[in-house]
């Protein structure tokens, strides 16, 4: 038993010798025959300006649901939104998409290039090449166009251009309203309809 005891405890201490040492020559093979890194050979995780990007924060594919006090269903979408840094309830938008959708089944689309959110005001202010095109067969252009997402309204201050009710259209303002349940779109200030049978 004593020759056993005494054999069990020198492989115990050559072991420990061995071992660490063995450990120790792995490590150092791992070391020596590695390959340095290039940076440039890295992956590409962000292209363009860092700086630029951090700067600039932008929410992609944004998108805004809500319903209006007169009951309509209104759904905002977007390819960016950019918070505005002095004023964080306001955001620039690009490519701008709204649809309107009234309890009646009548239905708004609306894109533009950009648009204006106001938050405390809860209003879209859309900007460069309007289309409004509307349930009803009406496809209009306009510069500008105003919202408000707490009520069903929009409002063209300036001129309006397009096609609708058999003809081509054109009017100093526009302006769309809910009565008891229904849209209404208004046209004033210099009125022209060219009738064209063929519509």
């Amino acid at each position: 038993m004593a020759v056993a005891d005494n054999s069990y405890s020198r492989f115990v201490q050559i072991a420990k010798i061995i071992l660490p040492l063995l450990a120790l020559a792995l490590l150092s093979t791992l070391f020596l025959f590695s390959r340095s890194i290039d940076p440039e050979d890295a992956i590409p995780f962000v292209e363009g300006d860092i700086e630029s990007i951090a700067e600039n924060q932008r929410i992609a594919t944004p998108r805004f649901n809500g319903v209006t006090t007169d009951g309509d269903k209104v759904t905002v979408t977007a390819a960016f939104a950019t918070p505005d840094p002095s004023n964080s309830s306001r955001l620039t938008i690009e490519a701008a998409q709204a649809r309107i959708e009234g309890l009646d089944g009548g239905a708004v689309n609306v894109t533009a290039n950009r648009a204006i959110y106001e938050g405390e005001e809860e209003s879209l202010v859309l900007h460069g090449q309007v289309e409004i095109e509307t349930s009803t067969g009406y496809t209009l252009l306009s510069d500008e166009l105003r919202t408000s997402l707490a009520q069903t309204e929009l409002l063209s201050p300036g001129p309006v251009t397009g096609t609708g009710a058999g003809g081509v259209l054109t009017a100093g303002r526009m302006e769309l309203l809910t009565r008891d349940g229904t849209q209404l779109l208004v046209f004033n200030q210099g009125v022209k309809l060219v009738y064209q049978p063929g519509n």
